[in-house]
């Protein structure tokens, strides 16, 4: 969700004007960051700039064991063969990750649509759509009650690296003050909007200029340690998928959990854009529709969000 929406639009521009020198896709980028822009809508109205900035605290976390138990915990809401096919997708890489998982667990949020999954998972299954945030707190209960070390979090139209649960496993063991962890996310789609969300860093987080401190990472390629999950949960008064990751990074940080970004830790997630240009369009708009939603909300639980995302800069895939 990464984005400059604090800023008059016309600085949006000039910034990813100057960004872009020398890039090929200069041009094409800034008309789809209007597009975005023109999406998103206008929440700059609720931001107040003379709020305090204070900095996050860093509290040591206690250190990892040598072999970790990682739970995997996907929000899952089917309702088309695509849908099906993605979850497919998913399934087979966490089937070949180098490193296995103690337990993975579905949360299904109301799917109208069977689809098949592997005996080993766990699935629980809401008998209504309630929602992402409300979906993974339940997942992380679920995963608590195992007794697990690490949470990791991805998305049901997502593919994981191979080495994907190796890298966090490393990041925690190699980083005592770091209780949650965000990944590369690249984007799936062999399309010019694929593209952009790769240049853009749509679902990679914000970084602190000049740190390794992220404000915020994306739960399609998030972990997190026990000890972050029996203190803080997703909020729940976020209706779609969007914001609640932000808000709940936000959290973490204010109680001194550093959250930092692991390049080697690939997701590919799969947006869903297809060779019918105006379809993609659509999708595209409705994306950013939804993301500028989400960040009402969060500005109303999060008055002074923007003080802090303007120290911050977009991560591009890689």
């Amino acid at each position: 969700m990464s984005s400059l929406s604090n800023l008059p639009y016309g600085d949006i521009l000039d910034y990813w004007y100057e960004k872009l020198k020398g890039n090929k896709y200069r041009y094409k980028f800034l008309i789809t960051k209007f597009i975005e822009v023109f999406a998103f809508g206008s929440s700059t109205k609720t931001y107040n700039n003379k709020i305090g900035y204070v900095p996050f605290p860093i509290r040591e976390i206690q250190s990892m064991p040598l072999k970790p138990k990682l739970a995997i915990v996907v929000p899952i809401y089917a309702k088309s063969k695509n849908n099906v096919q993605d979850l497919k997708n998913l399934f087979r890489s966490i089937s070949n990750l180098s490193y296995q998982p103690d337990t993975v667990i579905l949360v299904d949020d109301g799917s109208p649509v069977d689809y098949d999954y592997p005996k080993q998972f766990v699935k629980l299954k809401n008998s209504s759509n309630c929602g992402p945030a409300r979906v993974r707190n339940k997942g992380i209960k679920a995963a608590l009650n195992e007794a697990v070390d690490i949470i990791a979090f991805t998305d049901s139209d997502c593919i994981l690296d191979k080495d994907w649960t190796k890298q966090i496993i490393f990041h925690f063991q190699q980083h005592r003050n770091s209780g949650v962890v965000s990944g590369n996310t690249i984007s799936k789609d062999k399309h010019w909007f694929g593209t952009y969300h790769n240049i853009n860093g749509t679902l990679n987080g914000r970084r602190f200029k000049n740190s390794n401190r992220l404000l915020y990472g994306t739960t399609a390629n998030l972990a997190i340690t026990s000890d972050v999950a029996k203190t803080i949960s997703f909020n729940e008064s976020f209706p779609n998928a969007a914001g609640e990751d932000i808000e709940f990074c936000f959290q973490a940080n204010k109680k001194g959990y550093e959250i930092n970004f692991n390049e080697k830790m690939v997701v590919y997630h799969h947006y869903g854009y297809t060779k019918n240009f105006l379809s993609s369009l659509k999708k595209f708009r409705n994306q950013f529709k939804k993301y500028g939603g989400g960040e009402k909300i969060l500005l109303e639980q999060i008055p002074e969000y923007y003080t802090y995302f303007d120290k911050t800069e977009e991560i591009k895939a890689q």
